[in-house]
């Protein structure tokens, strides 16, 4: 009886010896379908995801695109504010050099008119003295 154990025993040793590889490959089998039902659940989320990010995105791809026309509007009121700005500026720009070289042609006859004014005040008689200084004496004395 022995013998029949020992037999048993060494022959189930060898079926499980010959089935360990069929074993570890039920497993790798098992593991990979696990797996496989992982990702496809990871899929379907990120499909999901995606759809939500999608519809989020479509939302603002409305306002963005009126901001769009809103920043070239502006863009180009801009421009032509600084276009008007610098014609401004070119105008005032002329002017004054119109100004400056007027204020220059007249300063000489100005200084001449200062020297004759100058002239004609020590021509004057002194209005404190003489018969000028009496008739107001006597104009205002009252």
């Amino acid at each position: 009886m022995a013998d029949d154990r020992t037999e048993d025993i060494e022959s189930q040793g060898f079926m499980r010896a010959l089935l360990g590889p069929l074993r570890a490959s039920h497993r790798v089998a098992g593991n990979i379908e696990t797996i496989a039902s992982a990702l496809l659940a990871l899929q379907r989320d990120a499909h999901e995801r995606l759809a939500s990010v999608d519809e989020r995105v479509g939302a603002l791809l409305v306002p963005l695109t009126r901001l769009d026309r809103r920043v070239a509007e502006l863009q180009k009121l801009e421009r032509a504010v600084t276009e008007q700005t610098d014609a401004i500026r070119d105008e005032l720009n002329t002017r004054m050099l119109a100004v400056e070289e007027e204020v220059r042609g007249m300063r000489s006859p100005i200084e001449q008119m200062s020297r004759d004014l100058g002239t004609v005040m020590q021509l004057l008689p002194n209005p404190d003295d003489g018969p000028l200084a009496r008739l107001k004496d006597t104009l205002t004395s009252s």
